[in-house]
């Protein structure tokens, strides 16, 4: 088995694990002129060798279409992650934007994630400043240098969009600054998370 395919079954058991997985996920990582990408009619729970599929960016269709523009789009993007996370999906299906609610989200994601609308090219576009977005109506798409990177994201995202779900309930909902948020995405790109992600890249083997 090849480290890409390794790397599939790997993250997709820890989303499932973190109860961040739905229907439809389907989660990639580039090699070169090719990508591995788990097959999105399996949930990833159920994820086997066989179902990694590996397919040349230039002749990916349909979702695998998807990762291969995001590719195209952000040369430093090695790793794609579309999930269906719960707290994720509903603010998804309305449209809304999740604000700067956590300081990890702020950290990793930045001051917002915008839901866009459900075609290859907004999700493209959403995505050519930022590392995540929300899609009308079907989840959320992250992506990374690593696929460990993206996988968090994914992670982050579900949480932050919990906290606002509950805090909005209880309208009491707390948003960090707009510099400050800035401010923190810088840093943490630029100082904490630089060596991490290329000890990652060396590790994950990524092109």
């Amino acid at each position: 088995m090849n480290k890409s395919t390794e790397l599939i079954l790997e993250y997709a058991k820890e989303l499932a694990k973190q109860n961040v997985a739905g229907s439809g996920d389907c989660i990639s990582v580039k090699s070169g002129a090719e990508m591995f990408a788990s097959d999105k009619d399996v949930r990833l729970e159920d994820l086997t060798e066989n179902d990694v599929l590996k397919i040349k960016l230039s002749d990916a269709e349909g979702e695998y279409a998807l990762h291969a523009r995001i590719y195209a789009a952000k040369k430093d993007v090695s790793a794609v992650c579309h999930c269906h996370p719960a707290w994720v999906a509903p603010i998804a299906r309305c449209g809304a934007t999740i604000p700067a609610v956590t300081d990890d989200m702020t950290q990793i994601v930045g001051r917002n994630c915008k839901t866009c609308k459900n075609t290859a090219k907004a999700i493209v576009r959403n995505l050519k400043k930022r590392n995540s977005t929300l899609v009308s109506s079907d989840g959320c798409v992250t992506t990374g240098r690593t696929l460990n990177e993206a996988y968090t994201c994914v992670l982050v995202l579900d949480k932050a969009a919990h906290c606002f779900v509950a805090s909005a309930a209880l309208k009491k909902n707390v948003l960090i600054n707009f510099f400050e948020a800035i401010l923190m995405n810088v840093i943490y790109k630029m100082k904490y998370s630089k060596k991490n992600q290329e000890n990652l890249q060396s590790e994950e083997g990524n092109s």
